[in-house]
């Protein structure tokens, strides 16, 4: 037998408090503790960011757990494509045809849709498309049509077996074979039956496709079937261990396969099971059970997302399947300290342990008060800070708890006239800042008290929307490019140059973002929803935007994250709001986001959520000798 120094390269120490890092591995005696310790493996599923849509149907996806790729889904049947990096998800090119119970497979840069099923009339078709990360082209139709089948392999060797056929309670056991370019008979599977699948190793036309539901009417039902296939025959293997229908999800390998979730006996499940090429065992389930959703991803980093929680009931729900010597803690909004009084077109600024909320107003509609009330936060509770020396609502603001500017907005009572003063805050008290060459209110912000911008935003009365930037040295403002899109209710984050500015009214709400270098704004990819008067946090390769309205009465707690290049999901805020104060300092990330106060729609709120991203931690186990 090989001593642990041979495995491992080093001798199990002797240390007082737990190594800072460990290794994959390494052990060690803690003799503080006087435990045995080491990493040990840690199987769970944990939420991640929703899709965006309620996706419903589809009958797999493509890719891994950090490039994945869904398309398609109901109801009403859509053609649209999401990609996940990991983080978030982000919407990519629409296939050419809608539908739903798709045999999708591939990878995020080269993936497949053999078979799909429409709604209107409600039946299969042998329709079928490849995707090349941007856009999607249609292929030959296979000749026999298909939904809800087997699907696994590659653009140039795929597979497609079984599934539902024009009939919809029938099913079929044909295979057919892709080869990049026409489709070819294979071996035919042993059921008439409606599958889930995962793809082999190599070659790319081997694959494990496992339970189902037989044709025929009335339903034979479910199925615990598991078979093999070699590029020419099927061949059987250990069963699954509940029937479950092809409304499961599955990720892996013919070697190393998933089963999540599903349809068993007498309904939605969120079991889970793990197959290595021998037998089958019993994993961590889902938090939420779901019927037909996307899985994808491998035995040790998978992905079950949409799919349909309960009868009628569609859901954007994403997880994450991790076994890992790391705990993973999703990405998620929590309730901070409420403010002292309800408050709606606040600013901000500061980071989410220090930040700031002044001015705004307590009403949502007439009489309205603008308030003087400055409040700090420390990361769980407010108090009260030195008042503006006069009443303002939708300032622009940028800088920190300490070294804040804030700028411009409206006199009151609200509305009033368009202000171009600007104050300074030391942390205790505000003074009087330089003065604007343009008087705004509702206008983005970003940077530091000596190296500050803002842009865009609107003169009031009539609320014309301005293309306008002016940049901040500590003492006065100069004139600099314009933007490429006039808007009000735009939000920035980064700094002076290094910023972005996102969504506003101009007047129809905007998707339009923008990127300033210091010197020109550079029209960058858009918002993925038209948004305007949302909150903000982080820097140009790291920054979030959350909540905002989407047009007259219709207000999100949608979050998005940015990195430089794309948008993607992150969890939604608890409440949907709009013209609230957030913490943009740009030593903010977007690991550590703010929002307090708003307007709900209904009510102005003095709610704080806090945001956190994803975490990674040591699982640091405790072993006994013996």
């Amino acid at each position: 037998m090989a001593a642990y120094k041979d495995l491992i390269g080093q001798k199990i120490t002797k240390v007082t408090s737990n190594p800072g890092e460990p290794k994959t591995g390494q052990m060690w005696y803690n003799s503080t503790d006087g435990k045995l310790r080491g990493l040990g493996i840690l199987s769970a599923w944990s939420s991640s960011s929703s899709l965006g849509r309620d996706a419903g149907e589809f009958s797999g996806g493509a890719g891994t757990q950090t490039a994945a790729m869904v398309a398609g889904g109901v109801y009403p049947q859509v053609s649209t494509t999401n990609e996940y990096n990991g983080s978030g998800w982000s919407t990519s090119g629409n296939m050419n045809t809608a539908g739903f119970y798709r045999g999708l497979g591939g990878t995020q840069t080269a993936g497949f849709c053999f078979g799909n099923q429409v709604a209107s009339p409600d039946f299969p078709t042998g329709v079928s498309e490849t995707y090349d990360g941007s856009s999607w082209t249609s292929i030959s139709t296979i000749p026999q049509v298909h939904s809800q089948a087997a699907a696994f392999g590659s653009t140039t060797a795929g597979v497609c077996s079984s599934g539902r056929t024009t009939n919809l309670d029938a099913a079929t056991t044909t295979t057919n074979e892709y080869d990049g370019s026409s489709w070819t008979a294979g071996g035919a599977y042993p059921q008439d039956t409606r599958l889930m699948a995962v793809t082999g190793t190599a070659p790319a036309t081997t694959g494990l496709a496992f339970g189902g539901q037989r044709g025929g009417s009335p339903s034979p039902g479910l199925v615990t079937n598991n078979q093999s296939y070699d590029g020419s025959t099927w061949t059987a293997q250990t069963a699954i261990p509940t029937a479950t229908s092809s409304n499961g999800g599955a990720a892996g390998t013919s070697a190393s396969a998933l089963l999540i979730g599903g349809n068993t006996s007498p309904g939605i499940t969120a079991n889970c099971f793990k197959y290595d090429g021998t037998s089958w065992t019993a994993i961590p389930s889902l938090a939420t059970g779901r019927r037909n959703a996307a899985g994808l991803g491998s035995t040790t980093a998978g992905l079950s997302c949409a799919g349909t929680k309960a009868p009628n009931s569609d859901t954007d729900l994403t997880e994450e399947y991790n076994e890992s010597t790391n705990a993973i803690t999703s990405a998620s909004w929590a309730a901070g300290g409420n403010l002292p009084a309800a408050v709606y077109n606040n600013t901000g600024g500061g980071i989410q342990t220090a930040s700031i909320s002044t001015g705004g107003d307590s009403a949502a509609s007439p009489p309205i008060t603008t308030n003087t009330a400055t409040n700090e936060y420390d990361g769980s509770s407010w108090s009260s800070g030195g008042a503006l020396p006069a009443a303002r609502t939708q300032m622009g603001s940028f800088g920190t708890q300490t070294a804040n500017v804030a700028s411009g907005g409206e006199a009151s009572p609200s509305p009033g006239a368009t202000q171009s003063t600007s104050y300074e805050y030391d942390g205790s008290s505000w003074t009087s800042g330089g003065t604007m060459n343009t008087g705004r209110e509702s206008h983005g912000g970003s940077g530091t008290l000596t190296s500050g911008l803002i842009c865009g935003g609107a003169t009031s009365p009539p609320s014309t929307p301005k293309n306008s930037t002016e940049e901040y040295d500590g003492t006065s403002w100069t004139n600099g490019n314009n933007l490429n899109t006039s808007r009000r209710g735009n939000r920035n984050f980064g700094t002076q140059t290094a910023s972005v500015t996102v969504g506003g009214s101009a007047p129809s709400y905007s998707t339009a973002v923008e990127e300033y270098d210091g010197t020109n704004w550079t029209s960058v990819n858009a918002i993925p929803q038209a948004t305007a008067w949302g909150g903000t946090a982080g820097i140009l390769t790291a920054g979030l935007f959350f909540g905002g309205v989407l047009g007259p009465g219709t207000r999100t707690a949608v979050t998005s994250g940015y990195d430089g290049t794309n948008w993607s999901t992150r969890p939604s805020m608890s409440t949907a709001r709009n013209s609230l104060s957030s913490a943009n300092a740009t030593t903010s990330t977007q690991g550590a986001g703010l929002a307090a106060g708003g307007y709900t729609g209904t009510a102005t709120s003095n709610a704080t959520e806090e945001f956190t991203g994803e975490t990674e931690t040591a699982n640091i186990a405790d072993f006994t000798t013996s």
